[in-house]
């Protein structure tokens, strides 16, 4: 027997999947980004999102718990990024 938080991971995981698949179906789907320093966010637009307050507070949120270090991009983590998209499996 499943609890009710396995449940809603199912949903919240089937909702996510759903709309990837409608967005990759309408290739004229956009989506909104978010870069600072290191740290990368994409949106899929929503009706239910507003994306300008969202990323209003995780950019304070954020700077409220690294400072200036939000800031600072990890030339590492970029490196391999650019790796593994030339990677083939």
């Amino acid at each position: 027997m499943t609890d009710l938080s396995s449940e809603d991971m199912a949903d919240m995981a089937g909702e996510l999947m759903a709309a990837k698949m409608d967005a990759a179906k309408n290739q004229s789907t956009m989506t909104h980004l978010l870069k600072l320093g290191s740290f990368h966010m994409e949106i899929v637009p929503s009706k239910d999102i507003d994306v300008e307050k969202m990323f209003k507070e995780i950019i304070a949120d954020l700077y409220s718990k690294f400072g200036e270090e939000v800031l600072k991009i990890n030339m590492t983590d970029i490196v391999k990024q650019q790796d593994s998209r030339h990677m083939h499996g």
